[in-house]
């Protein structure tokens, strides 16, 4: 079992696999914890984003009417 612990460590293509899975393992931990529907994820914040989406969402469809109504005024 040393041996291929050794082996698994020593080698310089099983290092970067080594780190690889290491790195993956913790952003999928983080991403459980605090990614969509994470379990330490605040509900607060998620309110807040929405709100903040729905103000920008509002402003881009007034800027765009405002300019069809200008595109309609400049063809007259």
């Amino acid at each position: 079992m040393s041996d291929i612990l050794e082996s698994l460590f020593t080698g310089t293509l099983s290092g970067v696999i080594v780190m690889v899975l290491i790195s993956a393992a913790v952003i999928f931990l983080l991403r459980a914890l605090y990614g969509p529907r994470g379990l330490l994820r605040d509900p607060r914040w998620d309110e807040s984003n929405r709100r903040i989406r729905l103000k920008e969402a509002e402003d881009r469809e007034r800027r765009l009417k405002e300019w069809q109504d200008r595109g309609e005024r400049n063809d007259d």
